[in-house]
């Protein structure tokens, strides 16, 4: 069984519609820090990080034209904590794009405790 895929876009990024400043993702970010606040996270995901441009590395091979991040990736299909939540990918591959639903996945599976409401 391959490891669960999460990924994020680079710290980072210039988008071209949008000039030529220095972004970063607003919702890659929350789970960055999610990840710096519960270390167990980032050692049991496989962590990529993506440029911004399109196509994004080999999330494609998994994902086909859902590019979108962050984006969990299941390389062999549902777990018990994505039931419900994932999408179908390329193959066995099931995925989640949501950032809600990314969030969520990772609070179940490693269950930490929920955001304040």
């Amino acid at each position: 069984m391959q490891q669960t895929i999460l990924y994020l876009l680079k710290s980072q990024f210039i988008d071209a519609k949008v000039g030529e400043e220095p972004l970063f993702c607003p919702q890659c970010s929350p789970i960055e820090g999610l990840m710096a606040m519960f270390p167990d996270v980032r050692q049991n995901l496989d962590v990529r990080y993506v440029e911004f441009a399109r196509p994004r590395g080999d999330m494609t091979q998994y994902t086909g034209e859902f590019q979108g991040c962050p984006q969990i990736v299941l390389p062999d299909g549902d777990d018990t904590h994505s039931q419900g939540l994932s999408e179908p990918g390329i193959g066995e591959a099931r995925r989640i794009d949501d950032f809600d639903k990314v969030q969520s996945y990772l609070i179940t599976r490693f269950d930490l405790p929920k955001p304040h409401p």
